[in-house]
């Protein structure tokens, strides 16, 4: 039994990521875009020399999110997904507090909550709460919190997000369905991106012009675009 189910996955594995692996790798590289242009600005500008291990990982939770999806695996991309957001914000802090990094290293003490980095944030950058607060509002993205519908899916909260395994090879999903995730990768990227623009919008002049012109593109009137810059 456990022989032919393993075969069959195999099967399935193999038949979707010859059939779909390539388009969804692309697709995954082409809605990750503004995320990549932010990992090339802060590893070239904002390192410390402190947990620059979290900007790595971050770049390898994209890659591990694209290579479930070549194996039509949805459940780890999600939670590959989700992990992008922890990483990065994790950096944020830790990158400044060298002391706190070395003990949850060396302990596995001290992780902050999402909830604490975000008051963190609003805290010690000024402006931020102000500036995130509109992004929100001119956001893109079909869900506002990607944080929360992922981890929705990772916890099991409700019926539609609960896992369906009958047999091994159930795991290999649509491409239908894999194609849907390779897309909401554009609004995790635009999630990500607002956290980090309304972190460093006061250091405008070294953004990549990029970023600024897609954040740009999405005000709605010029008071908004004012209220934005104002905290700058």
């Amino acid at each position: 039994m456990h022989n032919d189910q393993v075969a069959r996955l195999r099967l399935c594995v193999n038949e979707f990521t010859d059939k779909h692996g390539s388009t969804l790798t692309r697709q995954v590289e082409e809605h990750s875009s503004l995320v990549l242009q932010w990992l090339s600005y802060l590893n070239s500008y904002h390192r410390t020399g402190t947990a620059d291990e979290l900007l790595a990982a971050y770049s390898s939770a994209i890659r591990e999110t694209s290579a479930c999806l070549a194996l039509g695996m949805i459940r780890p991309a999600l939670f590959a997904m989700r992990t992008q957001i922890d990483l990065i914000l994790a950096w944020i802090y830790f990158k400044d507090h060298p002391k706190e990094w070395h003990r949850i290293n060396k302990t596995g003490e001290g992780f902050k909550l999402k909830k604490e980095l975000f008051d963190y944030l609003s805290n010690y950058y000024a402006g931020f709460g102000t500036r995130y607060g509109i992004l929100k509002q001119i956001s893109k993205r079909k869900e506002e919190d990607m944080y929360r519908l992922l981890s929705a899916h990772i916890h099991g909260q409700s019926n539609p997000v609960l896992p369906v395994t009958v047999q091994l090879s159930d795991v290999v999903r649509s491409e239908e369905s894999c194609k849907e995730v390779a897309m909401s990768t554009g609004d995790l990227a635009e999630y990500i991106s607002d956290v980090l623009y309304a972190t460093y919008a006061e250091q405008l002049h070294s953004i990549p012009k990029e970023i600024v012109k897609s954040i740009n593109s999405r005000f709605t009137s010029k008071n908004q675009k004012k209220e934005f810059y104002a905290t700058v």
